[in-house]
C-alpha cells in the first residue's frame, strides 16, 4: 500500500460521519426515484472499524444502520480510497434481495433518491458513501439488523481496461438507531 494510501486510511479512520438521512421503510423498487419529505437524526459510524484492503482498494469505516420495527430496507456507508481509476459499479449482500447505489440530492424542499449505476474513484482520493449523499440500499433484508451485528457486502468494481473487482466488505451495524421518515 502506498504512503498516500495509508495516510488516507488512517486520515478517514479518525474522521466522523454525520448523516442527515437514509433510506428506510419500505420502498416501491420499481420506481427509478424515491421522495424524502422529511429530514432525520444522523447516525454515527462504528469508530475503529479497521481498513479492508483489496487490490489497492481501501474499504474504511463500514457501518451499516440497524432497522426499526418492520422496516425492511437500510443503508450501509464506507469511505472508498483506491490507488488506480477503478469504478465502483455493482454491490450485493446475502443479507438482501435487493442491493444498489443510490444518490440523494435535494430538490427545492424534497430530498430525492435515484439509483446510481457507477462511481468512478479517482487515484488517492477518497469517496464518502454516506446518508444523506451516495450510499448503499440494501431493501427486501431477509431480516431485521441489529446494532452490533456484522454484515457482508460485495462490492463489484471496474478497472479502466474492462477486467472487474469483486471485493468482500465487512460492515457493521452502528449502535445508534434510525429515525423515522416518511416517503
Amino acid at each position: 500500500m502506498s504512503n498516500g494510501l495509508k495516510k488516507s486510511v488512517w486520515l478517514c479512520l479518525a474522521v466522523t460521519m454525520v448523516g442527515v438521512a437514509a433510506c428506510s421503510e419500505h420502498h416501491d423498487h420499481h420506481q427509478g426515484e424515491h421522495v424524502h419529505a422529511e429530514s432525520v437524526q444522523g447516525d454515527a459510524p462504528v469508530l475503529g472499524m479497521p481498513a479492508q484492503v483489496q487490490d489497492g482498494v481501501a474499504v474504511q469505516g463500514a457501518w451499516v444502520r440497524p432497522t426499526v420495527g418492520e422496516q425492511d430496507a437500510t443503508g450501509a456507508y464506507f469511505t472508498l480510497t483506491s490507488e488506480q481509476p477503478i469504478a465502483l459499479v455493482g454491490v450485493a449482500s446475502p443479507a438482501a434481495e435487493v442491493a444498489e447505489v443510490h444518490e440523494m440530492r435535494m430538490d427545492g424542499d424534497i430530498m430525492r433518491m435515484r439509483r446510481a449505476e457507477r462511481i468512478e474513484l479517482k487515484p488517492g482520493q477518497p469517496f464518502e458513501l454516506k446518508p444523506g449523499g451516495y450510499h448503499v440500499m440494501l431493501m427486501a433484508l431477509n431480516g431485521p439488523v441489529q446494532a452490533g451485528q456484522e454484515l457482508e457486502l460485495s462490492l463489484q468494481f471496474e478497472r479502466p481496461d474492462g477486467s472487474t473487482l469483486e471485493m468482500p466488505v465487512k460492515a457493521v451495524a452502528a449502535a445508534t438507531a434510525a429515525g423515522n421518515h416518511a416517503h
